[in-house]
């Protein structure tokens, strides 16, 4: 194995450090999908729910959020929070936002 990873390295012009670095990254993010996908699958099995159910639920929040506007995050918002850096519980929790927050209110507050 690590004979082949060395090949890969040299064919790609890369660090085997740089190789090991973006396969820990790859291995990471496929163990975060496995325990959200497991997650998931758990909770829809507490509540009885099944494939045919999802396309109606998701209709039916979004009808409930758009009548509501309470500024909760889109889905959209919520992956372009993922990254490597920051794991499930901090996107549901919010700390992104609110460090992003604090971010521009101190460069609004340096250029005064």
């Amino acid at each position: 194995m690590l004979k082949r990873a060395q090949s890969i390295a040299k064919r790609e012009s890369r660090t085997m450090s740089e190789l090991v670095r973006e396969a820990l990254s790859h291995y990471d993010r496929r163990a975060w999908w496995d325990e959200v996908n497991a997650y998931g699958r758990r909770r829809a099995e507490e509540r009885g729910l099944r494939e045919g159910n999802v396309e109606r639920l998701v209709h039916k929040s979004r009808r409930r959020a758009g009548s509501q506007k309470r500024g909760d995050p889109s889905l959209k918002e919520l992956m372009a929070q993922i990254t490597p850096g920051n794991r499930y519980s901090e996107i549901a929790t919010g700390p992104a936002r609110g460090k992003e927050k604090r971010a521009l209110r101190s460069a609004k507050l340096s250029k005064s």
